[in-house]
């Protein structure tokens, strides 16, 4: 089974200046995802940027830099999708072949070796359509409320049934963003989730995603 790293980091980001390279511990967010990469037993991996700094960090790592990704698909507005599509042309031109390709996003540093090869592992011996990383919810839905000004109601009306986090009826997972694998044949039917699509479980301290400035406050105690 021939599966492929993709490690998609466009340039812009507004939440963070210059996110992917952003230090942290004096060391460039994106090289966490790629001193995991090169620890696991994947043999090929490729970063999808439009930027020149990311390409420079990702050769010191020797991650493929070959596939150039277009400004029209490196917007804000820009879909996982719609760059996963292109670079899959881009992968039957070079004639690059592959089964699996897995996803992983940079805004998850704390994402472990042993995460991409148990997802690994768990590819060959299931072969799913598609796998996304979950963890469980810190926050679970019964516990969410809606707020319009003064005026609040539960997200989920049956919550009013519940006071215990012990009686509640169902788990909660929250899709972490850590890791993502789609197999070729979903690709080729434009979907990131295919009829037989299953989960991993990550533990919630390698889970943590980044999206503002505190986080990287909290994510520098984490990875220390």
């Amino acid at each position: 089974m021939n599966i492929i790293a993709v490690i998609p980091a466009r340039k812009g980001s507004k939440s963070i200046k210059n996110k992917n390279i952003i230090k942290i511990n004096k060391k460039s967010l994106i090289e966490y995802t790629f001193t995991e990469v090169k620890k696991s037993i994947l043999k090929k991996s490729f970063i999808l940027t439009d930027s020149k700094n990311t390409k420079r960090i990702a050769k010191k790592y020797k991650i493929d830099c070959s596939y150039i990704r277009p400004k029209k698909l490196s917007q804000d507005k820009t879909s996982l999708l719609d760059n996963l599509t292109h670079f899959y042309k881009w992968l039957n031109i070079e004639k690059i072949n592959f089964d699996y390709l897995l996803i992983l996003q940079p805004t998850s540093p704390a994402r472990s070796f042993i995460d991409i090869n148990s997802v690994i592992k768990i590819l060959k011996k299931t072969k799913p359509d598609s796998l996304f990383s979950v963890n469980s919810s810190t926050e679970h839905p019964y516990e969410s409320i809606k707020l319009k000004k003064h005026n609040w109601s539960y997200v989920l009306p049956k919550a009013k049934k519940f006071y215990r986090r012990q009686d509640f009826d169902f788990n909660s997972f929250f899709i972490n963003g850590a890791i993502y694998a789609i197999h070729k044949k979903t690709l080729e039917n434009k979907k990131l989730i295919g009829k037989k699509h299953i989960v991993y479980k990550m533990p919630k301290i390698r889970s943590f995603d980044i999206d503002d400035y505190e986080d990287i406050e909290i994510i520098k105690k984490i990875l220390k």
